[in-house]
């Protein structure tokens, strides 16, 4: 049996060797920059979705303080109807709060300007301990366990009007809300306003169904 044995000149071998080094380095030198743009592409997605979902939470967080102080006005608003309610009716019920309703000052009028003269559009007069100021305490009932933890009670301020009526004027704060001692300003939180005419003596219907 013969053999044949082939021998590599130098110059082939060296020409093979070069060749396969120059490709790996080709293919190293394409996946780099590759790795690199995906790796960006990922960095600002990342960085997207958390901006996105702290604007979300930012929202439903405003959402949520802005309906804790709707519902604290809406519970002052009804609880001063009573009150002036009350001073008519000689209700004894209310009459630690009936004795705060201003009534030396009588706004003459329903109208816009009339009313903007009121006591309650004076913000030192929402200021804690102010004299016409009512802080109203909202009575809980089981259903509503999360609103028990209000922070900043209501408050309301009752002014006589003219035959016989009253402006109410109701203020509700949220949970987080803070407000200055001296001048009644808001500096943080949200807070609602609401305002009525009430007219004690106007007929309603009663629950059998006739007026009272």
């Amino acid at each position: 049996m013969a053999v044949h044995v082939r021998q590599l000149k130098p110059e082939n071998l060296t020409m093979h060797c070069h060749t396969s080094f120059a490709r790996s380095a080709s293919e190293r030198g394409v996946v780099l920059p590759i790795a690199l743009i995906m790796l960006v592409i990922i960095s600002f997605a990342g960085l997207l979705a958390a901006r996105n979902s702290a604007t979300f939470e930012q929202f439903s967080n405003n959402m949520r303080t802005n309906q804790v102080a709707r519902t604290s006005a809406e519970d002052a608003l009804r609880q001063c109807e009573r009150i002036a309610r009350a001073s008519v009716e000689d209700n004894a019920a209310f009459a630690a709060d009936v004795g705060r309703i201003e009534d030396g000052t009588v706004i003459s009028a329903d109208t816009e300007e009339a009313i903007s003269d009121g006591i309650w559009n004076t913000r030192a007069n929402w200021a804690e301990g102010a004299a016409n100021l009512i802080t109203v305490t909202p009575e809980f009932g089981d259903d509503v366990q999360s609103r028990a933890q209000l922070r900043n009670p209501p408050t309301c301020i009752i002014q006589a009007m003219v035959n016989d009526r009253f402006l109410i004027t109701a203020r509700g704060l949220s949970n987080d809300a803070q407000v200055d001692d001296d001048s009644g300003l808001l500096t943080a939180g949200s807070e609602v306003w609401l305002q009525s005419i009430l007219t004690p003596l106007v007929p309603t219907l009663s629950a059998n169904g006739g007026t009272q």
